[in-house]
């Protein structure tokens, strides 16, 4: 697995050689292509090829795409990189209702947990209602206490007056923040044979990634945890800059917890993403799902 993440904001020409990247500024410098976890490209000039894209593809990197206003807005994917992908659709499409309510049952408990673990980091004493919340949660959902316990944790994050909707630095921020876990999501799901437009919960058939936006939700409290560490809500006017945006991009390199034992948050996602596979095929009940911890970046020894 690689553990670079690449930020390409300037005019440069990025191509590939001999299994490494090449980016050209008027200086080339090279990285291996082994080596590169994702990129990220946000500056609207840079210049590539198709070849890029097929290397890029192959080497199972993912490569994020930003818009006019900078937020990441497409994450270019493997097709078909594992090696019995259909083996894999069938269980996805004949899974039995009741384990796929359990395996969401799962997620949203363990995202309410992490919720919690946010608030209690963060010194809030809303934290134990959260846990108490997470505890009512029943097999799919049925009685929507993720929604409920979602309003409850913003307005215990940021006050009353807080909206997910508003056009605020803090929404930007945490979106940003969430495209870049859900790309890390979307390529881990791809690697593992798993259609990511098959969800165990989403099932827009607007959505090509409904199982990356199931898979993200325990994820999320990590970027509100972040977000409410670095920026201030009081900052209204305020816009996300270049440094902020790397900065937020460097989420990808920090730690979560599964089973006890610190791991960096790709090897997270696809500990969850392996553990959902496994258990569609019948192998296990339980997913491998992330324990929100203090912010802390991971430490290659």
């Amino acid at each position: 697995m690689g553990f670079r993440n690449i930020k390409i904001d300037s005019n440069v020409k990025l191509h590939i050689k001999n299994q490494q990247l090449f980016i050209d500024n008027g200086n080339e410098m090279s990285i291996p292509l082994e080596d590169i976890n994702c990129i990220l490209i946000e500056n609207q000039t840079v210049t590539l090829s198709t070849y890029f894209l097929q290397k890029i593809a192959d080497c199972g990197i993912a490569l994020y795409v930003c818009d006019e206003k900078h937020l990441p807005n497409a994450v270019v994917l493997p097709m078909v990189k594992h090696s019995r992908h259909f083996k894999i659709l069938k269980y996805q499409i004949s899974v039995n209702k009741p384990l796929q309510k359990r395996l969401w049952q799962q997620v949203v408990v363990q995202k309410i947990r992490n919720q919690a673990l946010c608030l209690k980091l963060l010194e809030k004493d809303e934290s134990e209602e959260l846990m108490r919340m997470s505890k009512e949660v029943q097999s799919g959902d049925r009685t929507h206490v993720e929604a409920k316990a979602a309003a409850f944790y913003f307005r215990a994050l940021y006050g009353l007056g807080f909206s997910r909707g508003d056009d605020h630095i803090i929404n930007s921020a945490l979106n940003y923040g969430y495209a870049i876990v859900r790309g890390m999501i979307a390529r881990s799901v791809v690697c593992y044979g798993l259609e990511p437009s098959i969800g165990m919960f989403h099932h827009s058939e607007l959505n090509n990634y409904n199982l990356a936006d199931d898979m993200i939700e325990p994820f999320r409290p990590l970027v509100d945890l972040y977000v409410s560490r670095h920026f201030d809500i009081s900052e209204v006017e305020s816009a996300l800059t270049p440094e902020t945006k790397r900065n937020l991009f460097g989420i990808i390199n920090y730690d979560m917890s599964v089973r006890g034992e610190k791991r960096i948050i790709s090897n997270c996602i696809d500990m969850l993403v392996a553990s959902y596979s496994s258990a569609l095929q019948g192998n296990r009940q339980e997913l491998d799902l992330p324990e929100l911890m203090e912010l802390q970046v991971h430490s290659y020894e």
